[in-house]
């Protein structure tokens, strides 16, 4: 069943979507917006973070880094000019595949669970202290380590771009972590928790939700408590805005998913709540868009509705 509504520019759809779970189905109302425009650029990129895959704003700047392959290193970004403020290098860590970075008031957490192949059994959180990074330009920390495995994957064959159990999306949920699988096959997205501190865990699926693509970044705003997931399907970027978000199902109250038209063949892969107005994610360097941060006022989306 499905309801379209229409307003200058912009396209609304309303319909009702499937997810599983432990083989219980449940239906979720959520909206779907067309937004007509790319959203305006924060702040430009360096071509040094031309594959940034995760954001936090930290000490007054966004904060990124490189995905697989890059250095193990934060970079913090000056956004007038675009480039590299101050750099901080995790000594005892390596940068497989970092995907995403998350924060509470005294540590940052940085996700080593990108999976592409499907086969990795070395998955990560790395956690750094904020008091350890100091106002140097260069600054070099010890990261404590947080592993886990999914309890119930059971096969590691490598199966590159064809498995349910890559990993892009990391929040931090009061004295837990959250993480959102990005599903090749089916283009749902699982979520797990563990906690914050370091160890080996076993990890079973709390909930899961058909987003109808692939997940890439996550953030959870604890004063409105609303989560945010960003992602691509055919490489078209969209937003799902989760209201109501209480740390154990994807059944909020309200849900919209946010498709940016405009921005087709961009890969947008991190994203956070700069304040409770304003969404800012990132998109790496494609052939038709540069490596920056976009910034998107997502009330303004809620008053169109409103009238």
């Amino acid at each position: 069943m499905y309801l379209n509504k229409f307003l200058p520019g912009i396209l609304f759809v309303c319909f009702l979507s499937f997810t599983e779970l432990s083989g219980q189905n449940f239906r979720e109302l959520y909206t779907i917006i067309d937004y007509p425009v790319i959203p305006e650029i924060y702040s430009n990129l360096p071509e040094k973070v031309n594959e940034t895959s995760g954001l936090i704003y930290y000490s007054g700047s966004l904060w990124t880094f490189n995905d697989s392959g890059g250095k193990p290193e934060l970079y913090k970004i000056n956004k007038e000019s675009g480039k590299i403020d101050q750099k901080v290098f995790l000594k005892n860590a390596e940068n497989y595949d970092w995907e995403d970075i998350t924060q509470d008031d005294e540590y940052i957490y940085i996700g080593d669970f990108g999976n592409n192949r499907g086969n990795r059994k070395d998955l990560k959180i790395y956690k750094i202290a904020k008091k350890d990074i100091s106002a140097k330009k260069k600054v070099e920390v010890e990261a404590e380590v947080i592993e886990f495995v999914y309890n119930d994957q059971t096969s590691f064959e490598i199966e590159n771009r064809k498995n349910n159990f890559d990993c892009e999306s990391l929040i931090s949920y009061g004295d837990s972590l959250i993480i959102f699988s990005k599903n090749w096959v089916n283009g749902k997205t699982r979520m797990y928790k563990l906690p914050k501190v370091p160890g080996k865990y076993k990890l079973d699926p709390v909930d899961s939700f058909d987003v109808d693509g692939l997940v890439t970044g996550a953030d959870y705003n604890a004063k409105t408590k609303e989560l945010i997931l960003v992602g691509y399907k055919d490489y078209l970027p969209f937003m799902f805005l989760f209201q109501g978000f209480k740390g154990q199902s994807l059944n909020t109250g309200q849900v919209y998913r946010i498709n940016f038209r405009r921005m087709k063949n961009a890969q947008t892969e991190g994203i956070i709540w700069l304040n409770d107005e304003t969404i800012v994610f990132s998109a790496e360097q494609t052939s038709e868009f540069p490596q920056a941060a976009y910034e998107f006022k997502i009330r303004e989306v809620f008053k169109l509705i409103e009238k």
